[in-house]
């Protein structure tokens, strides 16, 4: 069986070592498409193909967020290119978590024919426990929600989406989808016996804006029109609807303190309610994953926001100028 983890990213220095290093344990191969990145993911990621860990590292430097295309194409080139089985699209932030790679391999088998695979998410979040000197954030931060009340999940896929070109992975990777003359298709999904996915999306100050400036401009310049404004806050039913949340939360106060970091996970990443009361939230409980490799490239500072959104709107004036009548 060969399994490959495929993956869109951007900006993620601090802990892009560590998704590498955590998925070369488990998969055959990973592909992975740095999209733009102006932080220090680039060098990352050729140092650890330099190093000779299963890598492949594609660059895309447009300045839209176009994940189901992207994510499609890279899936599509792994099935192809590399010969996988299964394909895995999994974030940057994300990590696979699962006993052994035999513990894998009998969970993906067991997916019937016509089915999709699934994982579900594991939150973890910032706490004051965690230890500032450990650099690593899947070492430092150990304390998951309890439960998931509005559980997500992520696709996995098989090569049943060679069978057709009108399969597409959607946006966040939550499903295997076709546009047809009646409507939009669906694999039916199976969840994939004792594994699921780590989750680590806001863990520092500076990571956050990293991820939410750029991330939700980007996605806003698909439609500048149609998505609404930092001041036309959107409901949960949206796509990247948590993202514009933070957008329009870091244009009030840029500062973070980790309990700021802890509620601001429990709210759009847990619960899904921008609105929900702290005392209200889900408990935690500590549950660090195994962490079975050491870094060598990740430092414990990151490129500030500013420097990447200056980069980011110097190219789009560029670009802009570059059009007719512009």
């Amino acid at each position: 069986m060969k399994v490959v983890v495929v993956s869109m990213i951007r900006n993620e220095g601090d802990i892009v070592e560590a998704f590498v290093r955590h998925h070369a344990l488990l998969a055959d191969h990973l592909i992975v498409l740095d999209h733009a990145s102006t932080d220090g993911t680039a060098k990352v990621l050729q140092l650890l193909v330099s190093e000779g860990l299963p890598l492949t590292v594609r660059r895309d430097d447009s300045l839209t967020f176009q994940q189901g295309p992207r994510t499609t194409a890279l899936a599509r080139e792994a099935f192809i290119e590399c010969g996988a089985d299964y394909v895995l699209p999994i974030d940057a932030d994300e990590m696979l978590r699962v006993d052994s790679r035999d513990a894998l391999e009998a969970a993906l088998r067991a997916i019937p024919p016509g089915y999709s695979g699934h994982l579900a998410w594991q939150n973890y979040v910032v706490t004051t426990n965690d230890d500032p000197a450990v650099v690593n954030p899947v070492a430092r931060m150990q304390f998951r929600a309890s439960s998931e009340p509005m559980p997500e999940r992520k696709v996995v896929l098989t090569r049943q989406m060679l069978g057709d070109d009108r399969w597409q992975v959607a946006a966040g990777n939550h499903s295997l989808v076709m546009e047809t003359p009646q409507g939009t298709r669906t694999t039916p999904m199976h969840a994939l016996n004792g594994a699921m996915l780590a989750h680590y999306p806001l863990r520092s100050q500076e990571q956050v804006h990293q991820k939410i400036i750029l991330g939700w401009l980007s996605t806003r310049l698909q439609d500048p029109a149609g998505l609404a404004s930092a001041k036309q806050l959107v409901s949960s039913n949206e796509f990247s609807w948590h993202w514009q949340h933070l957008f329009a939360d870091t244009l009030r106060d840029p500062t973070l303190s980790r309990e700021q970091l802890l509620e601001y996970a429990m709210r759009l990443y847990v619960h899904k309610r921008a609105d929900m009361i702290a005392t209200d939230f889900v408990p935690l409980v500590e549950d660090p994953i195994a962490v079975n490799y050491a870094l060598r490239y990740t430092s414990a500072s990151t490129s500030i926001a500013l420097t990447s959104l200056a980069q980011w709107t110097d190219r789009l004036l560029t670009r802009l100028s570059a059009m007719p009548n512009a």
